[in-house]
């Protein structure tokens, strides 16, 4: 019983660790320092590594919870969909969406943050101005 609650402890503890204190469980408010946080720290990793630009989140304001998905039958992950406006090291100004899973983060336990920045999603990878993530 011991060594079973020190893994789900352990298990826990890694998915906090992994996402950047996003995975609590729980986390359904779109302003939540710790999303916003993820988000911040996520962007710079994609910034060089995949869009190899030299761009960073200055500042994130005006956030907004445009819709809620309740879990129900016929959806079994409840998600809750976020707006806010970034200012850009680059002078810009732009659009991110993101939305917050529910029980979706590492292993099952707490919640997972998508996002997207409007303009920076070259590939599509959420469609045509982050539409998947809106």
């Amino acid at each position: 019983m011991t060594r079973l609650f020190i893994t789900a402890a352990l298990g826990v503890l890694a998915g906090t660790l992994l996402f950047g204190g996003a995975a609590r469980a729980g986390m359904r408010d779109c302003a939540e320092p710790g999303v916003l946080s993820f988000i911040d720290h996520r962007f710079d990793y994609k910034a060089r590594r995949y869009l190899q630009a030299d761009l960073d989140i200055v500042g994130i304001n005006t956030v907004t919870n445009t819709r809620y998905a309740p879990r129900d039958e016929m959806h079994p992950i409840e998600r809750v969909y976020c707006h806010a406006k970034v200012e850009m090291n680059d002078g810009h100004r732009r659009d991110l969406w993101y939305m917050i899973e529910g029980g979706m983060g590492y292993a099952g336990l707490g919640d997972r943050v998508r996002f997207c920045i409007s303009g920076l999603d070259p590939w599509y990878a959420d469609g045509r101005q982050c539409r998947s993530v809106r």
